[in-house]
């Protein structure tokens, strides 16, 4: 990998960590509507649709694409709503979040509608739980998180979450067999090598959560940095134009 597909993979996870968090707010968002309504529970999107902004001009600055000016043409407009009129930013998020497909190896696999359809189901949800665990890590309960209110907020959070992390498991499996073409490419090829560290991370994340639900605490700020690895590597998998099949 050369160092400009480093640096643009990196801005890619970047705008996967603003476009996830976008995703998070608005599941935490609906989950505190839930009666008894949490009135604490207001994070904002502004913050995570400007970071997808950012990370999403650099990309296309160094890797020019029609459908990444698309998308950062739709985040730039979700961003202008969030300021302006509220609620159309949420639709114009989603149809962001939705194009990160469009843009990675599933446009190019065969058949490539189920292959964007799995790229999609992964994305959102993804967004979901590891969206959310970014938000967790900016949210403050008045009377902390073991207050009855922080911990009915990680009871909610914790039943989407676990099928969430499934569905992205599931997902990740199958987009993973699909460029990966043995067991050795995982340690012969630096695709395999960023594969198997996003794995790590995510399975780091799986045990911040275990120690979160135990302890009734989540280890929020921790966990989003994992995540935050986790989505830079996403973005590094996805810098490659092909997955390289050899060494």
């Amino acid at each position: 990998m050369t160092p400009a597909e480093i640096v643009a993979g990196a801005f890619r996870g970047l705008e996967y960590a603003g476009l996830l968090g976008f995703v998070g707010v608005v599941v935490m968002r609906q989950l505190a509507r839930q009666p008894p309504h949490l009135g604490w529970v207001r994070p904002g999107m502004d913050g995570a649709l400007a970071l997808a902004l950012l990370g999403g001009v650099a990309t296309v600055a160094l890797a020019p694409s029609w459908i990444g000016a698309a998308r950062v043409a739709v985040e730039l407009a979700a961003l202008v709503m969030c300021l302006r009129w509220g609620p159309g930013a949420v639709p114009a998020g989603f149809a962001a979040v939705l194009l990160l497909a469009l843009a990675g190896h599933a446009a190019g696999a065969q058949p490539v509608v189920p292959a964007i359809l799995v790229d999609e189901l992964h994305v959102l949800s993804a967004g979901i739980w590891g969206g959310g665990v970014l938000v967790l890590a900016v949210l403050r309960p008045p009377d902390g998180w073991r207050s009855p209110g922080g911990q009915d907020l990680l009871t909610r959070f914790g039943r989407v979450a676990m099928v969430a992390f499934a569905f992205t498991a599931l997902t990740g499996l199958l987009r993973a067999t699909e460029q990966v073409t043995g067991f050795s490419d995982l340690w012969q090829t630096v695709y395999g090598a960023v594969l198997v560290a996003k794995s790590v991370g995510v399975l780091a994340m799986l045990a911040l959560a275990a120690v979160t639900w135990r302890r009734g605490v989540p280890v929020a700020r921790t966990d989003a940095v994992m995540a935050l690895a986790v989505m830079v590597a996403t973005g590094l998998l996805a810098a490659f134009p092909n997955p390289p099949a050899g060494a």
